[in-house]
């Protein structure tokens, strides 16, 4: 037998039947049936993820529109900081890293700087009863506790000695990363828009001195049988589970429990650690990896944002196709 084999050394060998070596298998980038009864392709949805996600690279290189607080005239800022919202923004950060270096290049190969990325939980289900008792659509936090603001800011002080349990006013006074920054702060999905407004009125009130605006990955509205609703959401939601987006959820009494300082101080508004394996949030990184492979290999169709100048001169270089139309052809196909 091993002489027979020896034959065949460093030859790959295929049988009808067996999979393609090297063929990875998407378990979670899956088609499936939108809200609104229409179904989506597995293809079209990679397509349509890169372009979510170039949407948003975009936003980032072109910069943030906010409002100059001496002037009251609207300017636009390059971002320093993209803050993900907890969980389901956590995938969302990882299409962009992994699809940064295509999507972020221009004609000519530069790559635009990637700001820094950070991570908060702050969700609209946690906190409409505190802030909006009453149901009227009030996003203001300056009634809150003052501590419960300072629980955000204290998670990124300049200076780690300057988190001290009980020093408040260490706390208040302290250097923070966002002074004089530009953040943009990510949701994955939008549906009433609340989440977004709650987290920019938090980090408005604890980062006073930062220029701060907000989006979101997945949008569409659809309505059915008098509801309205997403008309679709990202292949990790789930609200079955809290697995398989790398965290659990925010357990304050369990993080002030914590041996970690960032973790008590940040309770509010930190995410925990899993406390049981989650293999579909290392099957999907892996899938998302897979993705901007394909992306770079030409293995998918890529279409860029709609938004920009240069869609048609991006469709074309990430896509091999002889003019628009052929390309518009493929999208309608998938």
């Amino acid at each position: 037998m091993s002489l027979h084999l020896k034959q065949y050394e460093g030859v790959q060998l295929h049988f009808p039947g067996m999979p393609e070596q090297n063929e990875f298998n998407y378990e979670l980038l899956q088609g499936h049936n939108r809200t609104d009864g229409s179904f989506k392709s597995t293809e079209a949805l990679k397509t349509e993820y890169v372009r979510l996600t170039d949407d948003i690279i975009k936003k980032i290189t072109d910069g943030v529109e906010v409002t100059n607080e001496e002037t009251g005239k609207k300017e636009t800022k390059p971002v320093d900081y993209v803050v993900w919202l907890d969980k389901s923004a956590r995938p969302v950060s990882w299409l962009t890293r992994a699809l940064w270096a295509q999507l972020a290049t221009d004609k000519d190969g530069n790559v635009a700087p990637q700001p820094q990325h950070r991570y908060v939980n702050i969700d609209r289900n946690q906190w409409t009863s505190t802030i909006d008792p009453e149901g009227i659509g009030n996003s203001d936090v300056s009634s809150l506790d003052p501590s419960i603001i300072r629980s955000l800011r204290s998670i990124f002080l300049k200076n780690p000695n300057d988190r001290q349990d009980g020093l408040t006013n260490r706390i208040d006074k302290s250097p923070t990363q966002f002074d004089g920054k530009t953040i943009l702060i990510v949701d994955e999905v939008r549906s009433s828009g609340r989440t977004l407004q709650y987290a920019e009125s938090f980090f408005r009130r604890a980062f006073p001195d930062a220029n701060v605006a907000s989006t979101y990955w997945m949008g569409g509205i659809v309505g059915k049988n008098g509801a309205i609703g997403n008309a679709d959401l990202p292949v990790w939601y789930d609200d079955k589970t809290d697995l398989g987006r790398g965290v659990g959820n925010r357990n304050i009494d369990r993080s002030r429990l914590s041996k970690v300082r960032v973790q008590r101080m940040g309770a509010w508004f930190l995410s925990t650690a899993n406390t049981e394996p989650d293999p579909k949030a290392k099957q999907l990184r892996k899938e998302i990896k897979q993705l901007a492979k394909d992306a770079i290999d030409g293995n998918i169709l890529v279409e860029p944002s709609r938004d920009r100048e240069d869609y048609d001169e991006r469709v074309l270089r990430f896509n091999d196709v002889e003019d628009l139309d052929e390309f518009t052809t493929k999208r309608k196909n998938q």
